[in-house]
C-alpha cells in the first residue's frame, strides 16, 4: 500500500482462529447512525476513507467460482473486499469468539479471493458483523485450503458460491 493509505487502524482484538488471524473492532451501531456509508460500514477508519468501487449485487468471479460481497472499496494500492455475517446479536469484546462463525469467515476469504483475481489488484478481506468489523489475514495453509477447494475438477463444472466453498473448507479439517 502507498504511505499516504497507511493510517493507525483501531482494532480491539488481534487473535488468530482457524488458521486466519482476526483484527476485530467493536462498536456501538448507534455511534455511527448519522454518519455517510463508508463510515458507516467500516468504522474503523478515523482519517481518510477508503473509496467506494462496487457496492451490492456486483458479480465476481474466479473460475467456477461466484462471489457476491457487499461492498468494494479502494484502499491505497489494493482493495477492501467486504462480507455481511448472518445476523446475529452485536459482537463485543466480550462474545465475540461465540459469535463470530466460522463459515461467515470463509465465505469472506472467498470473496476477497474472487475480487482480487476479477479486479487484478490485492484484495484484503473484511467481515462486517452486527456491532463489529473484522479484517481477515488468511494463513498460507488457509489460501491454499480455499484454492484447493475452488480449483478441484468434478465432472458437472457447476458454478460454486462462495458459501459453497466456505462449507468445503470447513469440511476438509
Amino acid at each position: 500500500m502507498s504511505d499516504d493509505a497507511s493510517v493507525d487502524l483501531r482494532w480491539s482484538v488481534v487473535e488468530p482462529r482457524d488458521g486466519v488471524r482476526v483484527h476485530g473492532y467493536f462498536f456501538f451501531k448507534h455511534m455511527f447512525a448519522t454518519h455517510d456509508a463508508v463510515r458507516r460500514m467500516l468504522p474503523v477508519f478515523s482519517g481518510a476513507l477508503p473509496e467506494p468501487v462496487h457496492a451490492g449485487d456486483s458479480e465476481f468471479r474466479l473460475g467456477r467460482l461466484i462471489g457476491l460481497p457487499a461492498g468494494v472499496y479502494m484502499h491505497g494500492d489494493g482493495l477492501l473486499s467486504l462480507t455481511e455475517a448472518v445476523q446475529s446479536p452485536d459482537h463485543t469484546l466480550d462474545n465475540w469468539r461465540e459469535l463470530l462463525e466460522p463459515q461467515d469467515i470463509w465465505v469472506a476469504l472467498a470473496n476477497a479471493v474472487t475480487v482480487s483475481a476479477s479486479m487484478r489488484k490485492p484484495a484484503a478481506a473484511l467481515l462486517r458483523a452486527s456491532g463489529a468489523l473484522y479484517f481477515l489475514a488468511p494463513t498460507d495453509e488457509s489460501l491454499h485450503k480455499l484454492m484447493q477447494v475452488v480449483t478441484a475438477t468434478e465432472e458437472d463444472g457447476a458454478t460454486l458460491t462462495a458459501a459453497e466453498v466456505a462449507q468445503r473448507c470447513l469440511s476438509s479439517v
